[in-house]
């Protein structure tokens, strides 16, 4: 892509996660999570796994890089505005979805009663398809029940989210931002369209993809043209990487020649001791 775009200066990684709720965290489908860094780690964390439902245990295998400080200082800005003045988010969709009718089916909020969170030992059987009401049952006793978002709580600390991850206070998981956030420094924004376990539900993927698409709009109207200008182009500092890289693995292969070479002049002073013969001149 960079070769196709050689003047890119910032990345953003829109699209849908899962979300990863806690008793600190009350993470509803459609609230949007942000990889803001903190003074730890750049805000997102790389994991093996082993199992693909619950039960399942992560182990984390490296810190990734940290978004560019223009997008950084964008998204606290953002963020200070929402607690002052509130967010419109939902507002700005239901605009689209009335100017362009025909995306509302799939686009549009599906019922919050659909935004069900089972308890963890419930578990959807492997392949099965049906509706989770069906197989998992409606049953109070298998849900973790939460109450009704009020007015107040759709503001940025209940329905948007633009907090850090931590190492033990994960709010989303995806599977992409891993592989590029080292050679492609960028901010990854996910709109919440399940919540991580075996129960997957692709009815509220429409939405939350617009809902991170809405915050995706809303951020970029705070970064100023000549701010990005005065940006690095991307393509220079992955240049700049690999050459950092080519150095490196030229002193590695200096330090392994120097080793060699000690080894080979101590291995023949061994030789030395061992036996008047001088066995260089054979």
């Amino acid at each position: 892509m960079l070769h196709s775009f050689p003047n890119v200066r910032i990345g953003l990684m829109v699209g849908i996660g899962g979300g990863a709720p806690s008793a600190d965290h009350d993470i509803r489908l459609g609230d949007i999570v942000v990889s803001a860094p903190s003074n730890t780690h750049g805000g997102v964390f790389q994991y093996d796994y082993g199992k693909t439902i619950q039960g399942q245990r992560f182990f984390p295998t490296g810190y990734l890089d940290q978004p560019p400080a223009l997008l950084r200082a964008a998204v606290n800005g953002l963020q200070a505005r929402y607690e002052i003045e509130g967010h419109h988010s939902v507002d700005d969709i239901d605009q689209v979805l009335e100017r362009n009718p025909r995306l509302r089916r799939k686009y549009g909020r599906p019922d919050p009663a659909s935004d069900r969170l089972y308890q963890s030992h419930i578990v959807h059987r492997l392949n099965n398809k049906s509706d989770c009401t069906i197989t998992c049952g409606d049953d109070p006793s298998t849900l973790l029940l939460r109450n009704p978002r009020t007015e107040d709580e759709r503001q940025p600390d209940g329905s948007l989210w633009a907090s850090r991850f931590r190492k033990s206070d994960v709010l989303c998981f995806e599977m992409e931002a891993a592989g590029l956030m080292n050679h492609f420094p960028c901010l990854v924004i996910r709109g919440i369209c399940d919540h991580s376990d075996s129960h997957k539900n692709k009815a509220w993927q429409g939405y939350a993809a617009m809902a991170a698409a809405a915050y995706t709009k809303d951020l970029l109207c705070r970064i100023s043209p000549q701010h990005v200008q005065a940006e690095r182009k991307i393509m220079e500092n992955l240049s700049s990487v690999k050459a950092i890289h080519e150095t490196t693995q030229d002193i590695d292969l200096g330090v392994k020649r120097l080793r060699q070479l000690g080894d080979d002049q101590e291995y023949q002073a061994v030789i030395d001791w061992l036996t008047p013969v001088n066995y260089a001149l054979q």
